[in-house]
């Protein structure tokens, strides 16, 4: 669920935010992305992925309690959000999940599709289901000004003018966005037509959202009860798409979505998390070593178990919820230890020791160490695919290296996967 709430724009950004003021990032590094990731890195945290994607969030220099998040996609630009610092862990996290974007309190947009905010939790991926928004059409800059009268660009602020609690609403956003946008066009920014400020759908129009007492009627509570869970924050009450004056309004299906959960766990679990089907070996092993990590620390710790433990609460219900805890860790196994960068890695490693320079005092390579037989074991175990794919990349590379014929290399490492202990011999032309 999209909990984060951003300060302000970056000037910088592709695709502002509306209602947000513009704040200026022109002292960060966002044109040079090793400088920017070097910085990141140091001072905060920064990530990527092999297809360009990357995101990243710095502390601001004057501000130490105010982070920018940046994310950058190779075809649809890059987002510039001033967070307070505490938020910028968990936004990296929502944009590892794949949303480009958030808009009217949590929808998303991934590139090509706008989707409701995540409620309706599915244990199998471990992850909120997708809803694709029907009718929905994106709203970009060249068409969100076209009806705009022209006005008095405003100056943009400084993070110095920014209050850490709560977003920096613009008094006047279109002129906000008029200066923006003269920017923007100046210098060769994206077309305006690629820049997304928000979306229109038929569920999101004013006529048709609901305020607290049409909200609480459609969860079977009353208003006051959900004004408290509001208050409380409490219930994971979603983020209403829009505020007029002091009033919260949320979309229908927002509501009936967020109703649909709670009796979803209130009837508790619908599928068997014990169960490992579809899983490799090694993914199933660590989905029973969490699921028994987690039990321990949920029902045989007396001072944790004591808090909870009501009769409608037995040892086999609290077992269940550590299986699915352990399959939720399961789910995100990559976020444990990214096979794809460990495959990359491992290639290297092996070719190296197949067919690099000989060490000191040697005439020739030493081969496959045991630390790397281990590491090709693991990835075998728990993701055969990019194993086998690591061991024909090795092959081909070790031909084009070496002259050594593929299905030499080939047997060699499959011979080590078959036999851990014993060593790979150096790889030797064919």
């Amino acid at each position: 669920m999209h909990t984060a709430r951003p300060l302000a724009n970056g000037l910088s950004t592709d695709h502002p935010q509306p209602g947000l003021v513009f704040v200026d990032d022109t002292h960060l590094p966002l044109g040079e992305n090793s400088r920017l990731k070097d910085t990141a890195l140091r001072t905060g945290d920064f990530h990527a992925r092999s297809d360009g994607q990357w995101w990243a969030y710095l502390p601001d220099p004057a501000r130490p309690d105010l982070a920018w998040c940046v994310r950058h996609h190779p075809v649809h630009g890059r987002s510039v959000l001033l967070y307070p610092l505490a938020q910028a862990p968990a936004v990296l996290r929502e944009w590892w999940g794949g949303a480009l974007l958030h808009r009217a309190g949590g929808y998303w947009w991934d590139g090509a599709t706008w989707h409701r905010p995540g409620q309706t939790w599915d244990p199998e991926r471990a992850a909120y289901r997708p809803r694709p928004v029907p009718g929905a059409t994106t709203i970009t800059a060249d068409t969100y000004r076209a009806d705009r009268p022209e006005t008095t660009p405003a100056r943009p602020l400084r993070t110095a003018d920014i209050i850490a609690d709560e977003p920096a609403l613009a008094e006047h956003w279109h002129d906000d966005l008029a200066r923006w946008t003269a920017r923007h066009t100046e210098t060769g920014g994206r077309p305006l037509s690629a820049c997304v400020i928000t979306l229109h759908a038929p569920e999101l129009d004013a006529s048709q959202l609901l305020g607290v007492p049409a909200v609480a009627a459609t969860a079977g509570i009353s208003p006051s009860t959900l004004r408290a869970y509001i208050s409380r924050g409490d219930c994971d009450v979603p983020a209403p798409q829009a505020v007029v004056g002091r009033r919260s309004l949320w979309a229908r299906p927002v509501a009936e979505e967020w109703a649909e959960q709670r009796r979803t766990v209130a009837d508790g679990p619908v599928t068997s998390p014990r169960d490992t089907a579809g899983l490799s070996p090694g993914a199933a092993d660590t989905q029973h070593a969490f699921a028994r990590l987690f039990f321990d620390q949920l029902w045989q710790r007396p001072e944790i178990r004591k808090r909870w433990n009501t009769r409608h609460r037995t040892e086999d219900e609290v077992r269940q919820v550590a299986d699915e805890l352990g399959r939720a860790v399961t789910a995100r196994l990559d976020d444990i230890l990214p096979a794809d960068a460990l495959a990359a890695t491992l290639t290297r490693a092996l070719l190296d020791a197949l067919t690099g320079r000989a060490r000191p005092g040697e005439d020739r390579p030493a081969g496959v160490d045991p630390s790397l037989a281990a590491m090709l074991l693991w990835l075998d175990r728990h993701h055969p695919d990019l194993a086998r794919q690591v061991i024909r990349d090795t092959a081909e590379d070790a031909r084009r290296r070496r002259g050594t014929a593929p299905a030499h290399t080939e047997q060699l490492l499959h011979r080590l996967l078959a036999d851990p202990a014993r060593p790979a011999a150096p790889a030797s032309a064919a």
